[in-house]
């Protein structure tokens, strides 16, 4: 069984939703997974906000603008009088539904509960739209299946058996329409992977499955081997191993939810990234496999924040860089990169919520440093296979762009340096010249 996520910008509006169909309906068995329509997240996570500000026209403008799209896009898309007044009740509903907070903080549980919304309306109009087509298709909510563990993991075990009960009830229905992004708790109360989190979904159910392909539909033909947003002609990556699209994912390409690889890699199961604006172009296959021994792509990670601690205690003392990391443990940080010296560490963060207190416990240590605007730019290949790539390639390439820190070693797949965030398109253009298209480093300084 095949499993196939299309994002928001794939359903971005009727005629869109339209081809999306027609391309799913042909074919083998496949569950399909869907995110909210595009923007609809942002819009109820500001309706979130607004209310919590306690800015009750504005929320209100807010959900009278998600209801409006909703009924305009089934309007568009449903012809049939019984069809057309499901999806009205169904929107209706869910917009009431959230209406009840608006007198009262949205927190905890209940901001979830808001978020789920987008998931579960376009998952509703578009299976009301290939039933209207009369395809075959059955919609089984997310809800219904996916859930996390005390320690917000998937719970793969209760996964499996719960989607493979649902599937077993419709044996003669080759396709089944869910949504991303949303689950449950190890409560039982609604929950969500994060931004993103459809990839993840989807990748889940392939891991359960041990589905043959996963494949991610986006607005773009493949992870590109730099950032389009930034850098002219960049070229989609015809293939990449898992973990080279790890460190690109994690690193700053937004094509891939970083956590949605491991469900993949762990039954490996190809995960191919195709456009669905585009679906002829072959895309980005991610696989145990690499085919080119070469530097990939370069990836950009934003809102970085460095921490620097200095302490002659550091010397030949034993514990000292646990007492560190017990601190962010402490806070539930992560920390992206680290380098150390005989008496000082240097880490970076890319969550600042619990950063006063991390510094205040940080500073009882030694001397610390912290360096807000910073952003980690990753070159991802493989470093054993090309000795003629250098440091000095690289660093040469940047020409007088100060580098702040550099981590390389861990992985033979990525090095990774700290600059400031003003520096960052600069860096990428000049990346791109020096280290993927083979032009000449930078001679000239400024």
């Amino acid at each position: 069984m095949r499993v196939l996520k299309f994002g928001g910008t794939s359903i971005g509006d009727a005629n869109q939703i339209k081809k999306v169909v027609n391309l799913i309906s042909q074919g083998n068995s496949k569950i399909v997974v869907f995110s909210a329509l595009s923007g609809i997240t942002n819009l109820l996570s500001e309706f979130v906000k607004q209310v919590n500000f306690e800015n009750y026209i504005v929320s209100e403008h807010i959900k009278l603008i998600i209801k409006e799209r909703h009924l305009a896009l089934s309007a568009e898309l449903l012809h049939g009088t019984n069809f057309i007044k499901i999806a009205q009740k169904k929107i209706t509903e869910s917009l009431d539904a959230i209406s009840q907070f608006t007198d009262q903080k949205i927190i905890g549980n209940d901001v979830q509960f808001v978020l789920a919304q987008g998931e579960l309306l376009s998952a509703m109009i578009i299976h009301l739209y290939a039933l209207e087509q009369e395809i075959d298709t059955v919609y089984i909510p997310a809800l219904n299946f996916m859930k996390l563990n005390e320690y917000r993991e998937p719970d793969y075990d209760s996964i499996r058996t719960d989607l493979t009960n649902e599937i077993n009830k419709y044996s003669n229905c080759n396709l089944i329409i869910t949504n991303g992004f949303i689950c449950l708790n190890h409560l039982g109360h609604i929950d969500n992977l994060g931004r993103g989190g459809s990839d993840f979904t989807a990748t889940i159910i392939g891991n359960v499955l041990n589905s043959r392909v996963v494949e991610i539909w986006t607005d773009i033909d493949g992870l590109h081997n730099n950032d389009p947003r930034f850098v002219e002609h960049t070229i989609a990556i015809p293939n990449l191993s898992f973990d080279e699209a790890k460190e690109l994912a994690y690193f700053g390409a937004k094509v891939l939810h970083p956590a949605s690889i491991t469900p993949a890699q762990n039954r490996n199961i190809p995960i191919i990234l195709k456009n669905s604006f585009s679906p002829e172009d072959l895309g980005t296959v991610i696989s145990e496999y690499t085919l080119n021994k070469e530097l990939k792509a370069i990836a950009a990670k934003d809102d970085i924040i460095t921490i620097k601690v200095k302490s002659g205690r550091m010397m030949q003392a034993f514990g000292f860089l646990r007492r560190i990391f017990e601190v962010f443990e402490k806070y539930q940080t992560s920390v992206d990169m680290l380098t150390t010296s005989e008496i000082s560490v240097a880490m970076t963060i890319d969550n600042s919520i619990h950063l006063n207190p991390i510094i205040e416990e940080l500073s009882e240590l030694g001397e610390t440093q912290v360096v807000k605007n910073q952003c980690i730019v990753s070159i991802v290949g493989d470093y054993t296979q090309n000795q003629n790539i250098s440091f000095q390639n690289i660093i040469d390439g940047l020409g007088d762009i100060p580098i702040k820190m550099i981590s390389f070693g861990a992985s033979k797949i990525n090095m990774s340096f700290v600059i400031d965030s003003e520096n960052k398109i600069e860096a990428l253009n000049l990346l791109n010249k020096c280290i993927l298209s083979n032009e000449p480093c930078l001679i000239n300084k400024k």
